[in-house]
């Protein structure tokens, strides 16, 4: 197989987000919404009965929780519409003439993509508590004061403790996106692709697409950490940053509370634009990664 062109698959991306604009909203539009809707009406209720969840309220802690689980698989579900169409259209499957109004599916690709979403999920989940775990254990074995961190000395011991532990996060942070970014491809285009499939076609692999998801989500972090710096500006003034930490999210999450509705507008753009780059990009480096196969 061939190596990931890293070049290529950055220009192809954002060239693609921009000439095929009309199908990117029109693919990613109502999962957006869907993703957007499902966050602010989860996020309303817990603002609503603050309260009550702050005093531990079994009913209102229930509903959180199952509002919660609702929302995230609303989530899940419109990454992955969004990821199964965009994938196509990369690969020339289905491809719409003109501007596309309206795109919901519920096809076995869709579900088998929820379905590989749901399972990365908790690969990524156990993935960072194993990290947990080793760091633990390297402190237990160093002798640091675990349940009192500030009293740990920067002993020989501890520092190499540290170092494994670093070692472990970095380790499942790089799997993640190794086996992450290639995923939908594999799901959409090959009837047993899954995380085992996108682990492998990633070997050999491991910085090219680190540096590609990188140059692709860089610019949707900014844009994310630009929107709300803008709110607590607007909220706490222009010296916010000089607040006191417990002062700072307090009012950070009072500031943020009060757009949740904008807030949510502005998530459902960044999920168009997201999707539009991520999913575009990882089907360009799928297709030159697996062009020898065919």
């Amino acid at each position: 197989m061939q190596k990931i062109p890293v070049g290529p698959t950055i220009a192809f991306a954002y060239r693609f987000l921009i000439r095929e604009i009309g199908i990117v909203l029109g693919i990613c539009w109502l999962p957006a919404l869907l993703f957007s809707g499902a966050n602010y009406f989860t996020q309303l209720y817990a603002i609503q009965n603050r309260e009550l969840l702050d005093a531990h309220d079994p009913r209102a802690a229930g509903a959180y929780f199952l509002l919660s689980i609702m929302s995230l698989a609303v989530t899940l579900y419109a990454s992955s519409m969004a990821a199964v169409a965009i994938t196509r259209q990369v690969m020339g499957h289905e491809r719409p003439p003109g501007v596309l109004l309206l795109y919901f599916a519920a096809g076995r690709s869709e579900w088998r993509m929820l379905g590989a979403n749901i399972r990365f999920l908790l690969a990524a989940g156990a993935l960072l508590l194993i990290a947990f775990v080793v760091y633990t254990a390297a402190l237990l074995i160093a002798g640091a004061p675990i349940e009192a961190p500030e009293q740990m000395l920067p002993t020989a011991a501890n520092i190499a403790a540290g170092l494994v532990g670093l070692g472990a996060l970095i380790y499942a942070f790089v799997s993640i996106i190794q086996i992450g970014f290639l995923l939908p491809p594999t799901v959409a285009m090959e009837e047993k692709g899954g995380l085992r499939r996108a682990h492998e076609l990633a070997k050999g692999n491991v910085w090219r697409v680190l540096v590609i998801v990188a140059a692709l989500g860089l610019p949707i972090l900014l844009l994310i950490f630009g929107a709300e710096t803008a709110i607590l500006r607007s909220a706490l003034g222009p010296n916010f940053v000089n607040l006191s930490p417990s002062e700072f999210f307090e009012k950070a999450g009072q500031a943020m509370e009060q757009k949740l509705g904008p807030w949510q507008l502005f998530s459902a753009i960044v999920f168009v634009l997201g999707s539009g780059l991520i999913y575009s990009g990882a089907a360009f480096a799928y297709r030159a990664r697996t062009s020898a196969e065919a």
